[in-house]
């Protein structure tokens, strides 16, 4: 976050830097002495003491057992606690905003959506202040222990900064994000692509907690993978990792709305696909379940343009795990209401391509377990990634 930012210099209370270095430390440790607490943050003992009592009195912490003795009286342990502190999460889609708010464990204490009035980006934000005044109010959260907020939006994304640099989407380009929010609502915000933040939303909360290394493939409003290498998100130098939708990976393949031929988007975007369908077969599909079904039921076209999904994620799956070395890929958005079938496939046709390589591990394919939520619990975890990963 840079100097020129409000954030973590706030005057708030658990924004202030000696408050921030306190919190971060307990929640790395579990739990932490005040002796200890005063060596890892190399405060002195007295600003420690005024900090803790007033943690304490506002319940964001509190103690907990008792300590080891080095010598003298044992310390008593503090602790964190995780239905006091609070994140919230805010989602950018063109035909749909979602706001939430989140403790620590990913659990969201309420949520809300609409439609945006307009998309020109000042009326938007303007709306979404109120939209977000609106739903504190409503979660009686005490904005004391409101942490920051997370903004996941479609597009390319400065993140150190804030800074949306494009959105095809939204048809955004240099939208200052984090400067506008900061300055209306006065909390830290941290933006990010909407595939990056589902991705750390599995870290966090999801199905990858336990894997180190993983991809995750968002197919929903466009398609776009967000990268966890070492636990940590990889977005590159400028914000483009992970920006997969528009490769061509087909040789002479259908035409994509960039120009292109044979772009991966073109054969995983959902209402393309159903569009395509309705031509060939002469019905509507409302979504991938009906295409499902009809395919399940013998219908040759529907079973033609699954077997296409099929090919393509198996293109990508094995392009991002052989590349990256992964060890497992998660399928998000709409695709992920998928079969287990289709899963199976994606994960055998990866192992046929390691085997007839000479390679050997241990690798898996999942839907991600968070559902429509993942983009809003992506947004909490961007600022938990931010706030509690790294030392400030």
């Amino acid at each position: 976050m840079s100097k020129d930012r409000k954030g973590l210099n706030s005057t708030s209370l658990i924004r202030s830097y000696n408050v921030v270095s306190v919190l971060q430390t307990i929640y790395r440790e579990g739990a932490c002495s005040r002796t200890k607490l005063a060596e890892m943050t190399k405060m002195s003992p007295a600003t420690v003491t005024r900090i803790i009592s007033e943690l304490l009195a506002q319940g964001i912490i509190t103690e907990h057992g008792i300590g080891e003795s080095s010598g003298g009286r044992k310390p008593i342990l503090l602790k964190l606690s995780y239905d006091k502190l609070y994140i919230a999460g805010i989602q950018i889609r063109r035909d749909q905003v979602a706001l939430g708010i989140s403790d620590l464990k990913g659990t969201l204490m309420c949520k809300n959506s609409y439609s945006p009035f307009s998309l020109e980006p000042d009326a938007l934000l303007r709306e979404l202040v109120q939209e977000f005044e609106s739903l504190v109010q409503k979660s009686k959260v005490k904005k004391e222990h409101l942490l920051g907020v997370g903004v996941a939006i479609s597009g390319i994304v400065e993140s150190e900064h804030g800074i949306l640099l494009q959105s095809i989407n939204l048809g955004w380009r240099d939208v200052n994000i984090a400067e506008i929010l900061e300055s209306d609502l006065d909390f830290p915000i941290v933006v990010e692509n909407d595939a990056n933040a589902a991705a750390l939303a599995e870290l966090w909360f999801g199905g990858a907690k336990d894997v180190r290394n993983f991809l995750f493939l968002k197919t929903s409003a466009g398609v776009g993978a967000g990268i966890i290498y070492d636990r940590k998100l990889l977005t590159g130098p400028r914000g483009m990792a992970g920006e997969i939708g528009h490769i061509p990976l087909h040789k002479n393949g259908r035409p994509c709305r960039c120009g292109q031929q044979g772009c991966l988007e073109t054969y995983l975007y959902l209402p393309d696909v159903l569009k395509r369908y309705q031509a060939e077969a002469g019905k509507e599909l409302r979504d991938c379940a009906d295409l499902y079904t009809e395919a399940d039921h013998g219908d040759p076209v529907a079973a033609a343009i699954l077997e296409e999904v099929v090919e393509t994620l198996s293109i990508a799956v094995s392009l991002g795990g052989g590349l990256l070395d992964l060890d497992m890929v998660v399928i998000g958005g709409e695709w992920a209401n998928g079969s287990e079938l289709l899963i199976k496939r994606l994960e055998h046709h990866f192992k046929l391509v390691l085997e007839r390589s000479g390679l050997k591990k241990n690798f898996a394919v999942t839907y991600s377990s968070l559902g429509e939520d993942s983009d809003l619990l992506g947004a909490v975890g961007l600022f938990t990634q931010k706030w509690f990963s790294l030392p400030i």
